[in-house]
């Protein structure tokens, strides 16, 4: 038994765990190297700041996506919400001013996040279904709001925020170092963040141990839903007009950021930094697919494939 013991004990270190965040990191480092030594327009300095650029818009998103997965949820309602904060903030900052516009907006954004999360604990639906159904909902209503037609809406803050640099950094990538910050801080030094978690592992232990869960993920979702509405004011800062399908590549790019940086989707497990990760993984990848002309299709199959290889990576890791 002793001889076992030891040699379990040198083994040890061979069999342990690898953090999926390492493998996240590690693939997009081959990626882009890949795409340095094969693209010779990605070598410059311009190109690969730009691709940051990107990265932040889907970042963003991702990030509010991660609170949610983390604490057991989805959200599928966030493409809808990007593209109501580009339609109605247009209007808005048209009509009564950048600030007010800005403002009324982002709390529109937060109470689409109110109602999911109301959704998911007093009627006890599955946040796939109640997401799904908000999803529908806003859809249809910006249908009836301005027929289907894009809003533009100029907006010198926003374009600064989409467009700018600060100190030679994307202005978007800045605004995503803050977001970053403020959700590194709620999940690893607050109760809140604490109490995502433990809903995500557990939700009746959490509920029995005193945690008032459903404020928890009311607060929650409205987060996601206003880490949305951010991308969606930053591409109508980008674009200078929103359309009906402007917040459509966002839906499933969000989710995948996410289960790409290691976030378990059935909750629980993960980190935020593994999202941050993973949305330049995904950024990266499509450019080098577009460079390389590779069809719609395939791009889809490649994508899906990548995301299933790295699932299985970080399966094998955690046995």
């Amino acid at each position: 038994m002793a001889q076992i013991t030891k040699a379990a004990s040198r083994r040890g270190p061979d069999l342990a765990r690898l953090d999926p965040v390492w493998i996240t990191f590690a693939t997009l480092l081959a990626l882009w190297v890949f795409s340095l030594v094969r693209i010779e327009g990605y070598r410059t300095v311009e190109y690969n700041l730009f691709t940051l650029r990107v990265a932040a818009f889907l970042a963003i998103v991702a990030a509010g996506q991660t609170l949610v997965v983390l604490m057991g949820g989805i959200d599928l309602s966030v493409a809808a919400v990007i593209t109501m904060t580009g339609v109605v903030g247009g209007h808005l900052i048209t009509q009564i001013g950048e600030a007010g516009g800005i403002l009324l907006t982002l709390t529109l954004a937060a109470i689409v996040g109110v109602v999911n999360g109301l959704g998911v604990v007093a009627l006890r639906l599955p946040p796939l279904v109640m997401t799904l159904a908000s999803l529908n909902i806003i859809q249809g209503v910006l249908l009836v709001y301005n027929a289907g037609k894009p809003v533009s809406g100029e907006s010198p803050f926003l374009n600064y925020w989409a467009l700018g640099t600060l100190l030679g950094v994307p202005a978007p990538a800045v605004l995503l170092a803050i977001l970053s910050i403020i959700c590194i801080v709620l999940l690893q030094r607050t109760a809140f963040g604490r109490a995502i978690y433990a809903i995500g592992n557990n939700p009746r232990a959490a509920l029995l141990s005193g945690i008032p869960a459903g404020i928890i993920q009311i607060g929650t979702y409205a987060l996601c839903s206003t880490f949305a509405g951010i991308t969606g004011l930053l591409l109508l800062g980008r674009t200078g007009y929103s359309s009906k399908t402007a917040g459509d590549p966002y839906l499933l790019m969000s989710i995948a950021a996410v289960v790409i940086g290691g976030t378990s989707i059935l909750g629980g497990r993960g980190k935020y930094v593994g999202t941050i990760g993973g949305a330049l993984l995904l950024t990266v990848l499509v450019n080098v697919l577009t460079v390389e002309n590779i069809p719609e299709a395939g791009r889809m199959m490649i994508q899906g494939g990548l995301i299933l290889l790295l699932l299985i990576a970080y399966a094998s890791s955690e046995q």
